[in-house]
């Protein structure tokens, strides 16, 4: 376990070397994905200024909700989220056969290997736009924050699942680039409360597909709301992590080194 932390906390030291070798393009890059990400929030913004609102959320609140959703898809594409690139890429050129060598585990040092330090600018928005948002409301105990860490865990192994997921479909389908847009069509609606959908919806976006996991019951548990919902989607989440391994597992078994 060492010596892969002392892997991990490497790669992740070679990542920001590589990135900071070009200064000026690292700053411009996380200014820009922090401008993107924000889009969504100035949006919620523009939809409670002309007098509209989401069912039971006033607009500090879905603040929060957003930033958390932001928080958590930085955290993610900062530690993880990078194999899903860096394994489109390498089996595109062929040249992952290089990873099934090394001594370690192939998902891990696809993972170590993949780190995006641009992603830092959407951790600081998220962090910037959920503090703000926080302070305008009552402040949380210490039981809510116990809670939000615990189930912001759960929205980091959802992220994860995910990345494994998508970067399993590439060894077959190799020129699935358009994996991100499918990625980001299914978990734009954590950026909302539950209260918007229907009941159906709902229940599908909390216990097949958890996305409502990534933010909606974090913030929630910030915000000191009923979280009840969450404890039937624990085993969803585990559930969807062994499938995405599982998935990842057999993927890999077909992999035949494709190149061009």
């Amino acid at each position: 376990m060492t010596r892969l932390i002392k892997i991990y906390l490497v790669s992740l030291k070679n990542s920001f070397a590589a990135r900071m070798a070009y200064r000026g393009d690292f700053f411009l890059c996380c200014v820009l994905i922090l401008v993107s990400e924000m889009l969504v929030p100035l949006l919620t913004m523009l939809i409670y200024s002309t007098g509209a609102s989401f069912p039971g959320w006033n607009l500090a609140e879905v603040m929060v909700l957003q930033g958390v959703f932001m928080l958590a898809r930085g955290t993610a594409n900062l530690l993880f989220f990078g194999i899903v690139y860096n394994t489109l890429s390498h089996v595109r050129e062929g040249t992952y056969d290089l990873f099934m060598i090394k001594p370690v585990s192939v998902l891990f040092i696809s993972i170590a290997s993949g780190f995006e330090p641009d992603s830092i600018g959407t951790i600081a928005g998220g962090l910037l736009v959920t503090a703000v948002s926080a302070g305008q409301l009552q402040p949380p105990d210490g039981a809510d924050i116990l809670r939000f860490l615990l189930i912001f865990a759960f929205s980091l192994l959802i992220l994860f699942s995910f990345a494994v997921l998508m970067s399993a479909t590439v060894f077959k389908w190799v020129g699935n680039s358009r994996i991100y847009e499918i990625f980001d069509s299914i978990t734009s609606f954590g950026n909302y409360p539950l209260t918007i959908f229907g009941r159906t919806f709902r229940i599908i976006i909390s216990y097949i597909i958890p996305v409502s996991v990534i933010a909606f019951y974090p913030a929630s548990a910030l915000l000191g709301k009923d979280i009840s919902g969450f404890v039937p989607a624990i085993p969803v989440c585990v559930l969807f992590l062994i499938l995405s391994l599982g998935v990842w597992k057999l993927m890999l078994s077909k992999y035949t080194s494709a190149g061009g």
